[in-house]
């Protein structure tokens, strides 16, 4: 469940590990591919845009607006779709 407190950094690692079926502790640090504060920085300055970089084997795509698309690539998680995750 989403709170006011989440942050960018955690709603996508929540999202890629929603999208993946894994659990986020599972998961690659989030700053191995992208630096958090940098990511919310950027985000949080947009009203319109998006910032695209791949966490996990996923394509992930945060835009200005809250939003967050995954798109993993099919190798090597269990059935994983594209979800969307919005603010």
């Amino acid at each position: 469940m989403q709170t006011e407190t989440d942050s960018v950094a955690e709603r996508t690692v929540q999202a890629v590990a929603t999208t993946t079926k894994t659990d986020p502790t599972d998961l690659p640090p989030l700053y191995d591919a992208i630096d958090p504060d940098a990511l919310a920085g950027v985000v949080n300055g947009m009203t319109r845009g998006e910032v695209v970089f791949t966490y996990a084997d996923c394509r992930v795509t945060v835009t200005g607006e809250g939003s967050i698309t995954v798109e993993p690539d099919g190798v090597g998680y269990r059935g994983a779709e594209s979800r969307s995750v919005g603010d």
